[in-house]
């Protein structure tokens, strides 16, 4: 995290959206508080043909309410580009007290961490590595996590909570945050209040739409897609799950030539046995090409629903629809 003197540049790395949101949250609130008046934000969606020079001349641009300056670079997968590369070492060679550079990746892999740009950020800035919170370990972060809104679950409400949502931890926090502001300050929960309040019939029904397109069911997946609708869910919630899914088996298949499905990597895109099935089987309709052009489709949908991106009125429950009809496994229509 950014301590009172901070360093030139960040580089934060996770496949945990919540984690890395709330680790900018933090930064955000200390870079103000030290003076970085301006903080922007670019999201890359492909390293090559960003325009990293931008990078550097916004760098060198004076700000009109600050002469510090903070960016944020949301960087798909865990490399920079070979363009990218060039910049980062630049920036970690003639680091400027009045810019900071914060980065965010995926979980960086062996071959990221002997790469020349890493080494420069390790020499010149700090690398925070936020760790997954694994199967045996999320009863306890959910029992923690808790205690910080005023609740106190017990083990066993904790691991059922766990199990209704399936490890992910935005839905957790959200289910934890929805707890607090219904039952207020020290309240205590057991297994049967999350019952009641959680409910095992929502089950997530946004991951009951991944489960029918991973089984190839449109039909059953396109009524999922229109209840929801009817119920006024935001397609914010549901593009996190369908990206969540898409990078799954993005993974996955890039695994299958690599050395096959091994437990070990079950384990770390956190998909449950009782999933596991379904992956397997949806994995033979996808090519890498198609699964990188799902990626950007969700990754359209993320900014249509966050309002960064001009969009009528509709259009973000209809790509929506085109991303679950893909991931059915139908052809995807003509854009």
């Amino acid at each position: 995290m950014l301590t009172k003197q901070p360093k030139p540049i960040y580089l934060v790395a996770s496949d945990e959206p919540l984690l890395l949101r709330e680790w900018l949250d933090e930064a955000r609130a200390a870079l103000r508080e030290q003076g970085f008046e301006e903080i922007l934000q670019q999201v890359v969606e492909n390293v090559q043909q960003f325009d990293w020079n931008a990078v550097l001349e916004g760098g060198q641009n004076l700000s009109l309410f600050s002469s510090r300056k903070a960016q944020i670079l949301r960087l798909p997968g865990n490399r920079p580009g070979t363009t990218g590369a060039k910049v980062i070492a630049r920036l970690c060679e003639q680091p400027d007290e009045e810019n900071l550079y914060i980065l965010t990746m995926a979980r960086l892999d062996a071959a990221a961490k002997k790469s020349a740009w890493y080494k420069a950020i390790r020499k010149a800035g700090e690398v925070c590595e936020l760790q997954p919170v694994y199967a045996d370990k999320l009863p306890g972060w959910i029992r923690q996590r808790a205690r910080s809104l005023g609740l106190e679950l017990d083990g066993v409400a904790a691991a059922y909570l766990a199990e209704l949502t399936e490890g992910n931890l935005l839905a957790t926090a959200q289910e934890l945050d929805k707890l607090a502001l219904t039952l207020g300050q020290g309240a205590a929960v057991d297994e049967a209040l999350i019952r009641d309040t959680v409910g095992q019939s929502a089950r997530y029904s946004q991951y009951l739409l991944v489960d029918a397109c991973l089984a190839g069911d449109a039909r059953r997946a396109f009524r999922i897609v229109d209840s929801l609708m009817r119920e006024g869910i935001s397609t914010v919630q549901l593009q996190y799950a369908l990206t969540t899914a898409v990078t799954q088996l993005l993974r996955l298949k890039s695994a299958q030539g690599q050395g096959g499905l091994t437990p070990a990597l079950w384990s770390q895109l956190r998909i449950w046995q009782s999933k596991q099935r379904l992956f397997s089987a949806a994995l033979p309709r996808f090519s890498l090409p198609q699964l990188e052009r799902l990626l950007q489709l969700c990754a359209s949908l993320d900014r249509i629903s966050k309002g960064q991106q001009p969009a009528s009125p509709g259009d973000d429950w209809r790509l929506v629809r085109q991303i679950v009809r893909a991931l059915c496994g139908l052809r995807l229509k003509a854009a």
